[in-house]
């Protein structure tokens, strides 16, 4: 049994579009930072969660409303989440087409007997749900080599304990140099502001600072990861080997561009 999301050709579109919204704002705040004025830490920490964080969070709710299980048991593809269940008989499927597109995650829609199914089946791995019908005799014709499976098959999973380390852990540093240095400039001293306005006050400018920082390193490792998700892509075009070969590549030139890259910037700003 596999743990999957289920949706409608309608739902996928309103889900992939909130994800899309998200992925797409991401870069505009480290853009901003160049082009633009200074920005207040409250305005970057609103636009923030209303154009990013405020579109994923519903893609998220809309993926547990419809979340459901796929299971291949006796020749019977068993479709199920709370409002529906759905049984086809694996000889009856006539087709496997994975998503070209990857939003709001990847999938594959399945026909049966000249038509689709009312929902598709959206799930990070494809490959597993591939072999299952293989099993069942289900021509896939390949699919498994299709471009967005063999893309699918080298992402990692995502784990909310390493992406809070990555931004909100990691982010201290640059926070500290940043909050130290105004601190100086501003009150005279590292601790200048709390002793002339109290340890209220102190603790909220170092939050803005932590906040912006955070939304600032997200969005610097967004611009990184659109262009290994896209050459990532491309290998995929080219079968398994250059794929994960890409992947190696990418994710070491992401890590690199983001824990070497983010103090370079920096230590080039304090020399400028």
């Amino acid at each position: 049994m596999l743990r999957v999301t289920l949706l409608s050709p309608t739902w996928r579109l309103v889900t992939a579009l909130l994800v899309a919204t998200s992925l797409a704002t991401l870069p505009t705040y480290a853009v901003a930072v160049f082009v633009l004025p200074p920005i207040p830490p409250l305005v970057m920490a609103r636009s923030f969660a209303l154009g990013t964080m405020l579109p994923a969070l519903v893609a998220g709710a809309i993926a547990r409303v419809f979340a459901g299980t796929v299971e291949v048991d006796g020749g019977v593809l068993r479709l199920a989440r709370a409002d529906l269940a759905i049984d086809v008989p694996t000889a009856a499927i006539q087709r496997v087409r994975p998503w070209r597109i990857p939003l709001p995650r990847p999938g594959v829609s399945l026909r049966v007997a000249s038509r689709r199914l009312p929902v598709a089946v959206a799930l990070d791995d494809p490959t597993a749900l591939l072999e299952r019908l293989a099993v069942a005799g289900v021509a896939i014709d390949g699919t498994r080599q299709h471009p967005a499976v063999v893309y699918a098959r080298t992402r990692k999973s995502w784990h909310v304990a390493a992406t809070a380390a990555k931004f909100v852990g990691f982010g201290l540093l640059p926070t500290a140099v940043l909050f130290y240095t105004h601190q100086h400039i501003a009150y005279g001293g590292t601790f200048g502001q709390y002793y002339l306005e109290g340890l209220l006050p102190y603790l909220t400018t170092f939050v803005a600072y932590w906040t912006t920082v955070v939304v600032l390193l997200a969005s610097w490792a967004s611009m990184w990861r659109a262009l290994a998700e896209g050459a990532v892509g491309s290998a995929a075009l080219f079968g398994d080997r250059s794929a994960r070969a890409a992947r190696r590549s990418a994710e070491i030139a992401c890590a690199l561009a983001y824990y070497a890259g983010v103090p370079s910037l920096l230590a080039l700003r304090y020399m400028g």
